[in-house]
């Protein structure tokens, strides 16, 4: 009798176990397929910027100041399977370098840099002042900046501002590409 008391708990006891596990691994992997906005941004700007090693395309644009002093802005940008995935905008305004990079995934931003370095500096690197947006659902989650700010830009910084950015420029390259995209 006591046999099989032991023998009926130990089958509970095994079973109970088993079904223990079966609900941690299904936590776990619930858990790990949750949506992560950073990685899927970190991963989408990996494969992005190693594509973009390999195909970036580049084109002219000739823009004018209020004064109608003219200035050449660079644009370079990738294509994958006909979707533009990344693009670059670069200008030079008196001793100062401009670069803006906007990351996509499937027409969307997902990350948007601006810098501002000074040109023919001491350091090939140096960095007058910089902002790096990390966008989920076309609203920014993270934002940092670098190198010396206006007060009221930190304070003064929304969504809004860099989306509209984002667009102005998307809307910009979309209407050059089909005349520098040979066919």
């Amino acid at each position: 009798m006591i046999r099989e008391i032991f023998r009926l708990q130990q089958g509970t006891a095994s079973k109970l176990c088993c079904g223990f596990l079966v609900i941690l691994s299904f936590l776990g992997t619930s858990a790990q397929n949750r949506y992560d906005w950073r990685s899927h941004i970190d991963f989408i700007m990996h494969q992005t910027d190693s594509l973009s090693l390999r195909s970036q395309r580049t084109f002219f644009l000739t823009k004018y100041l209020k004064n109608d002093q003219p200035f050449k802005e660079t644009w370079y940008y990738t294509l994958n399977e006909g979707r533009i995935i990344i693009f670059e905008v670069r200008y030079l305004l008196d001793s100062t370098e401009f670069s803006e990079t906007y990351y996509l995934d499937k027409d969307r931003l997902v990350c948007m840099e601006q810098y501002e370095t000074a040109r023919f500096s001491f350091y090939e690197d140096e960095i007058k002042r910089g902002k790096v947006f990390l966008v989920a659902d076309n609203s920014i989650k993270q934002y940092v900046t670098v190198g010396y700010q206006n007060n009221d830009y930190a304070h003064r910084l929304s969504d809004i501002q860099p989306i509209d950015r984002f667009q102005k420029r998307y809307s910009e390259l979309r209407k050059h590409l089909p005349i520098v995209t040979p066919r």
